[in-house]
């Protein structure tokens, strides 16, 4: 079945100074660091909307989730995680982005706050030993992109692939992904070959020389010029992208102009609807996702979420849905809390949570294993007239 999206509505933000309502005071309350202004605040303003709308419907008298704009700038986000440990929050929920989450989490962890349901697929974010209190619900970049690469060499029989990445902690986690899948399925290689990879040590020139290595571009930027040529002169059968809608479009929009019209494979954090609605043309563009199909009502979460959005396809989207997941997991664990709800309560609930039946998803933590959910699906982009819709697929099909 093929699925449709529409515009991007709004979101309403807490003003500066106002009065919470007396109730607050007694619920639990969520602090929220995204992007709701900028080039990414498609991602934060739809992760925020997903979860709101969960919260508003099913939680109302319970939650409270406040959130600050941090424009995907990992300096913003400090400062309001810090606001946010001084404002006394239960729990940090919902970031969005690697760069952002990376350094918002040591400090959570600093605090003994709970760090839950962010949107990236970070493997730091489930490390059980760095970060205890931090929860990931999606599944990881590396399956991602493992399953990604491990279609194109059984679907299409690909050799040579070419990835395209920010250039930031978000790509650097992509650019790891991608050197261990390739080391682990073999006969598939990335062009040009991935040199050393630097690490918190390395000098900035080390970094430099790295990233002239790697086609990338800087986030929150559409300079995507350079990194577009040195994937083309690399004659790759096959690209994989990592990155933000915006400059992930105008990447494929250009290679779509040089006639290069490779399969292009999108990890999930690119928003599926903003990376579609600036397409020129959606030919073998693919996008991977970490939830179900949000169009799907025969799926009961699905069917709740739709209900709890409102009426109309243009309501429902990836990104939504993720967030909408993550809150009902929330609030599965601060319902199950015996006791007051702090970091540790919340975290010997989500580590007992064994196949918990969302509505059709099930999802699993222990205390080994702070990642809720592993799945990964692949959907193609087809157009249909002033429409793109997203259709959910098993295998990779050759260009006709």
């Amino acid at each position: 079945m093929k699925k449709k999206w529409s515009a991007l509505c709004g979101c309403g933000l807490f003003a500066a100074g106002m009065m919470l309502p007396s109730s607050v005071f007694s619920a639990t309350t969520l602090g929220q660091s995204c992007a709701l202004t900028g080039p990414t605040s498609f991602l934060g303003l739809q992760m925020h909307k997903g979860a709101q709308a969960y919260f508003k419907a099913r939680a109302a008298d319970d939650i409270v989730l406040l959130e600050k704009d941090d424009g995907y700038e990992p300096e913003r986000c400090l400062k309001n995680t810090e606001a946010f440990l001084r404002e006394e929050v239960n729990a940090l929920f919902g970031y969005v982005g690697t760069p952002t989450a990376k350094v918002a989490v040591p400090l959570a962890m600093e605090n003994k706050t709970l760090f839950f349901g962010a949107l990236t697929g970070a493997g730091f974010l489930s490390d059980v030993e760095k970060n205890p209190y931090s929860f990931s619900l999606r599944a990881s970049y590396d399956a991602e992109i493992e399953n990604m690469m491990r279609h194109l060499k059984e679907d299409l029989g690909v050799t040579r692939i070419g990835i395209f990445v920010q250039r930031d902690a978000f790509g650097m986690a992509g650019v790891r992904a991608a050197v261990r899948a390739e080391k682990k399925l073999k006969g598939i290689t990335i062009f040009p070959p991935v040199p050393e990879l630097p690490n918190d040590e390395s000098s900035m020139d080390d970094w430099n020389a790295f990233w002239k290595s790697v086609p990338n571009y800087r986030r929150n930027t559409v300079s995507v010029g350079g990194g577009v040529r040195q994937v083309r002169g690399q004659a790759v059968e096959a690209i994989i992208l990592v990155g933000a809608g915006r400059p992930c479009a105008l990447a494929v929009n250009q290679w779509h102009k040089m006639d290069f019209n490779v399969p292009m494979l999108n990890i999930s954090f690119v928003g599926s609807v903003a990376l579609a609605s600036r397409l020129d043309k959606t030919e073998n563009v693919y996008i991977s996702q970490v939830v179900p199909d949000p169009w799907d009502t025969t799926v009961p979460i699905v069917k709740r979420y739709q209900e709890d959005m409102g009426s109309g396809e243009g309501e429902y989207g990836f990104v939504s849905l993720e967030g909408y997941l993550a809150a009902n997991i929330m609030h599965q664990a601060i319902e199950t809390v015996s006791g007051p709800v702090n970091a540790n309560s919340l975290k010997n609930v989500l580590e007992s949570m064994s196949r918990y039946d969302m509505g059709g998803l099930d999802v699993s933590f222990g205390p080994d294993d702070h990642r809720g959910l592993d799945a990964v699906y692949l959907t193609k982009l087809e157009r249909a007239g002033d429409k793109v819709q997203f259709t959910y697929v098993d295998k990779l099909s050759a260009l006709k």
